[in-house]
């Protein structure tokens, strides 16, 4: 069974192969989704900076319209010649009031720009006017000249930041007032606009990517695209304490890719970064998000397949090789073990049948471990046989010679084997195995089959084929058998030479069993000639014969010795 038991080591090796390959598939995937998330997080996190840097050149040049506002100029250059805000026109003021409100009211119609507050401040920072910023303080006591970006604006300089005001993240632009292009600003307008909820889901539709605003330890606003929950972006403190603690959030304002979720199936890889602007020192930040695939084993492959995936497999030729691997299979199955299991089953079968004249398996006609079992099998019922005092070989001289005829035959040219002719040599004696002599069951089955051939030469009382004797036949023996060819290891003619045939007998029974089937591992020399001996003593003394010859043949599909009686003038 080489090639089925060759094939199970085929499919196994392959099935074994094709697991590994999966996993290894599985682990590459997640690394290659892992790395190409946190490319993807990087370039998003910059957009996000890009798009509020963006949003704040827009917001200042916006406010160029405010800055040629001759009521504007107008009404921060007296301001700047007072001592006292109080002392300023308050209609000039509320004109500045009214400019203010009525920009941001117009923006905030157009849906574009929106801004959250406004304020007009002078050359020292004092706040003239302002739209939308009531935290109840007076604006005479208010003052702005503090902020960088304000002192730069007043010093005629185009600036933005981010300011955590009332708890809430504000980006800031200020754009100076000059009322003599190039000379000296006589003021500034200072804009914020808040980065709540609508500020953030608008950064996600602009960069695909989920982002969420955080200060004070908590999250503020966040922003998703279809699909993500928002909840997935929660930020604790304990998550910006290790923020914090990073390099790279540090040094670059930007920490390297991470998993802040692991969900079953799916990670949610994150970056964060630092708001631009003095908030950085404040705690506030942005967190953009994506979410990869994570497998944890090949089967959730099938999960994440789309429709287009499963039509680019080859399935008709996936189905085909295992369709043809399965049929080569049972062939190899069918041929080697299927057939030959028949064929056996058969010869039992036949065994068993009272009314069939076989009663022993040649094991010359079955294969493989087949063969061995045949001889087993005869082995067994030898055994039973002789257990229970049955003798299953034939005890007749015509069962073992063939058909006798009426009248004892001899050839005219026949020449007795007492005189060896010019060309009979004795053979050239083999090396004998030097194996000890120990108890071998080999012995055994030879001396039975022995004496089963001797019983019927003994109860014939005939000489073998091929002797010569020149005595009358006994009467009422039966006529002596016709003459046949005589295998390679008869006993020559002279008796002084008898035993020097036994060597050729013994190596001739060797390859009998061998070619039969049958074991050789017990089998020596030493204790064949021994078996050899006894019987050759044996039949001498019953029969009074002057020498024997023994013969190796093939008996019930197992190798046996016929020892026959010579008897000479």
């Amino acid at each position: 069974m080489v090639f089925s038991r060759a094939w199970y080591i085929i499919l196994s090796v392959s099935l074994a192969a094709a697991v590994f390959m999966l996993y290894l598939a599985t682990a590459v995937s997640n690394r290659n989704a892992e790395h190409a998330s946190g490319k993807l997080l990087t370039a998003t996190s910059r957009s996000v900076y890009w798009y509020l840097t963006d949003d704040a050149r827009r917001r200042a040049s916006a406010l160029i319209e405010l800055s040629v506002d001759s009521d504007i100029q107008a009404g921060l250059s007296k301001a700047n010649e007072a001592d006292s805000l109080k002392t300023v026109d308050q209609g000039l003021r509320d004109k500045v009031a009214q400019k203010l409100a009525a920009f941001r009211s117009k923006h905030d119609q157009a849906g574009g720009l929106r801004f959250y507050a406004l304020w007009a401040v002078d050359r020292q920072g004092r706040v003239v006017a302002s739209e939308n910023y009531a935290d109840g303080t007076d604006s005479e006591h208010f003052e702005m000249g503090g902020y960088p970006i304000v002192a730069d604006a007043i010093h005629g300089w185009i600036r933005d930041d981010t300011w955590v005001l009332n708890d809430q993240i504000n980006r800031i632009v200020a754009h100076p007032v000059e009322t003599v292009v190039g000379g000296e600003p006589v003021g500034a307008i200072v804009a914020s606009s808040r980065v709540d909820a609508q500020v953030a889901q608008k950064i996600s539709d602009s960069t695909g990517a989920a982002v969420a605003f955080y200060a004070g330890g908590t999250t503020k606003d966040t922003g998703a695209p279809k699909g993500f929950s928002k909840s997935l972006l929660e930020v604790t403190s304990k998550d910006l304490a290790a923020v914090e603690a990073d390099v790279d959030y540090q040094k670059k304002g930007r920490t390297t890719p991470r998993v802040l979720r692991r969900n079953v199936g799916t990670d949610v890889g994150v970056v964060f970064a630092r708001m631009p602007g003095e908030a950085w020192d404040q705690g506030a930040g942005y967190v953009v998000g994506h979410r990869h695939a994570r497998l944890s084993d090949p089967l959730e492959f099938r999960k994440l397949a789309t429709d287009s995936d499963n039509k680019s497999v080859p399935l008709i030729f996936i189905i085909l090789a295992a369709v043809g691997a399965a049929l080569l299979g049972l062939f190899f199955s069918l041929v080697e073990h299927t057939l030959p299991l028949r064929g056996f089953s058969g010869a039992i079968k036949e065994l068993a049948d009272k009314h069939s004249k076989v009663d022993v398996l040649k094991p010359t006609t079955f294969r493989g471990a087949y063969k061995r079992l045949a001889a087993n099998v005869n082995d067994a019922l030898d055994k039973a046989a002789s257990a229970a005092g049955v003798e299953r070989g034939p005890a007749d001289l015509e069962s073992v010679l063939g058909p006798l005829p009426a009248k004892p035959q001899m050839s005219a040219f026949a020449v007795p084997e007492s005189t060896p002719g010019p060309r009979d040599k004795p053979p050239k004696k083999p090396e004998l195995p030097t194996t000890p002599e120990s108890p071998n069951e080999d012995d055994d089955l030879l001396k039975t089959q022995l004496a089963g051939a001797q019983t019927a030469d003994v109860a014939a009382d005939v000489p073998d084929e091929g002797s010569v004797s020149s005595k009358p036949p006994v009467t009422g023996s039966p006529p002596a058998p016709p003459r046949k060819k005589a295998p390679l290891s008869d006993a020559p003619a002279d008796p002084a030479d008898e035993e020097t045939r036994w060597p050729q007998v013994y190596a001739d029974f060797v390859a009998l069993k061998k070619q039969l089937g049958e074991s050789t591992d017990r089998l020596n020399y030493k204790k064949f000639r021994g078996t050899l001996q006894r019987n050759k003593d044996a039949l001498i003394a019953r029969h009074n014969c002057t020498r024997v010859k023994f013969r190796v043949y093939e008996k019930q599909g197992r190798a046996a010795l016929k020892a026959s009686p010579v008897i000479d003038e």
